[in-house]
């Protein structure tokens, strides 16, 4: 719960955006396994380089959230393929506040970020609403498995158009 004062330390916020985002899934969605790390969080099923993060970034006065694909970059491309495959369907569900990213020549991300300037219990509600909705639609595409079933009317724009390249600063 947040402070009387409403303010949060960065991992009081992360366990408490993880309490209502878990907490909140469908119960056909499998519970996740988690890494924690001191400011990032990571959820995943059967591989953790491909994992849902939580990121506080008080430096910069964001939270990411994402599906991350972090390990060789083979598999990134094979999971990266997988889910630009849908791209359309899944980014009209998540709105367009979601963006595929390149994050590296090597990495690839689905991820949105929330400018604050305090972390705040309301701050964190709404980051665990988006949370849920996005490992409810998304978990299938972290697994090692086959595709996700692809829609049948989809209009599908090739690879390289659905994802940007990250410009570095």
């Amino acid at each position: 719960m947040p402070a009387k004062n409403g303010r949060m330390q960065v991992r009081e916020f992360i366990f408490y955006v993880e309490d209502l985002a878990t907490a909140a899934l469908p119960p056909d969605v499998p519970k996740p396994q988690r890494k924690m790390m001191w400011t990032i969080l990571q959820l995943f099923w059967d591989n953790p380089r491909a994992h849902f993060e939580l990121q506080p970034q008080p430096s910069r006065q964001l939270v990411e959230l994402g599906l991350h694909f972090e390990g060789p970059a083979a598999d990134n491309e094979r999971w990266a393929q997988r889910l630009a495959g849908n791209a359309s369907e899944l980014q009209a569900a998540l709105g367009p506040a979601w963006e595929l990213e390149e994050w590296t020549a090597s990495w690839r991300r689905l991820h949105r970020t929330f400018p604050y300037e305090t972390l705040t219990g309301e701050l964190g509600r709404e980051v665990a609403a988006e949370f849920t909705k996005a490992i409810t639609l998304l978990w299938p595409y972290a697994l090692v498995g086959p595709t996700p079933e692809k829609p049948a009317a989809a209009n599908h724009r090739p690879y390289h158009e659905r994802f940007r390249r990250h410009a570095r600063v």
